[in-house]
């Protein structure tokens, strides 16, 4: 099922948005992770959101300064260079790529698209839940399928949920919060087995970071597949999180309709992040420097999760996924006493996720959470 233009824009747009806005369909975490002000984050250790502590590279902060000279233009001419440069990185046109103000955009758009047909969407769970929310709000009902033994998405379970109800399948590879990543072919499997009329979202957000790198994307499948929509952000490994840069990849026509819907026609991102977004492309030295570290980071955690028998998940991603039960109650409140944020979402209640900060950062955590071992 390709998304039809005509469906998006039968529904009002003001309509949905007081639908969306009537809550905080993002706001997933606890109170005491989130820093209390701006200023506070500067004495913190945050651990908690999955960002990149060494971003943004040198070269997008140059590319930033360099551009505020046009701050009064719009940026068209700097979007398509961009599109362009993804289009060739990938193998596809520019008009396979929809700009966004992150990867939650292209996430809540599809939310909406399945909510305001009242239709279906599947997914693994727990995962992260921005298009679920969204969706449900708009009036989408969520139908999940636990993980394997592994914290793993099913893939097998999966294709067995779908029915003719089934508007949306959702997988977040790497998945979000597990760290857990799927075999490519698997997934590649999966997905020319789902039903021409079922839309697939796979959200690509830590793919850099995975075992299986970029070549693991679901990205080869775009002409192929005209049901399958793919997700990718900078917010990670390029360290962009506070510019809000993302983008859909898709057929055209999903391309079109998604940017009729799109309150801000791609230009909400603005020159900042955009050209911040290209000069990251071309510095692929600092997106390898940013992966080894986060390696050494997690073989830093694996080592002290292994010497005090906390079970965890091996990560493809830039944060560690593990059980509780080894540390003391309310570890969070106790973490952040001490300057630490971590996370632990409502639906993990018998896990915490630790993102991956500096060296030095990741041996503080180690050497404080230590003494709240049970």
């Amino acid at each position: 099922m390709s998304i039809n233009r005509r469906q998006w824009l039968q529904q009002s747009l003001f309509a949905s948005a007081s639908i969306l806005l009537a809550g905080s369909p993002v706001a997933v975490g606890c109170a005491s992770e989130k820093p209390r002000s701006l200023r506070e984050k500067d004495n913190l250790i945050l651990l908690n959101w999955n960002e990149n502590p060494y971003g943004p590279s040198e070269s997008a902060r140059k590319a930033i300064n360099d551009a505020m000279k046009f701050m009064n233009r719009y940026p068209d001419e700097a979007i398509e260079e961009l599109k362009d440069k993804l289009a060739a990185k990938n193998d596809l046109s520019r008009e396979n790529f929809l700009l966004t103000a992150g990867s939650t955009e292209v996430l809540s758009l599809l939310g909406q698209h399945v909510g305001l047909q009242k239709g279906e969407i599947l997914t693994p769970f727990p995962t992260f839940p921005t298009a679920l929310r969204f969706g449900e709000r708009a009036g989408a009902s969520i139908r999940k399928v636990n993980l394997d033994a592994n914290d793993r998405v099913d893939l097998d379970a999966l294709n067995d949920a779908i029915t003719s109800k089934t508007t949306l399948v959702f997988i977040c590879n790497p998945n979000n919060p597990t760290g857990t990543e799927l075999p490519t072919e698997d997934l590649k499997r999966f997905c020319r087995n789902v039903p021409s009329n079922v839309l697939i979202c796979v959200d690509e957000a830590y793919m850099e970071y995975s075992v299986a790198g970029v070549e693991g994307s679901m990205l080869s499948l775009i002409n192929e597949l005209p049901n399958l929509v793919v997700c990718r952000t900078f917010s990670k490994a390029y360290g962009l999180a506070g510019l809000r840069m993302g983008y859909a990849v898709s057929q055209q026509k999903n391309i079109d309709a998604l940017r009729n819907r799109h309150l801000g026609f791609e230009l909400s991102t603005g020159w900042p992040p955009v050209v911040a977004a290209s000069a990251s492309l071309d510095d692929p030295d600092f997106l390898d420097m940013c992966i080894a570290k986060n390696e050494e980071g997690k073989s830093l955690l694996y080592e002290a999760y292994d010497k005090w028998g906390v079970r965890y998940n091996r990560s493809s991603t830039n944060f560690v996924y593990s059980r509780d039960d080894r540390f003391e109650s309310n570890l969070l409140d106790k973490l952040r006493n001490r300057g630490i944020l971590i996370t632990k979402w409502p639906t993990m209640t018998d896990h915490i996720r630790v993102s991956i900060g500096k060296p030095d950062q990741i041996k503080k955590y180690i050497e404080v959470a230590e003494e709240y071992l049970v």
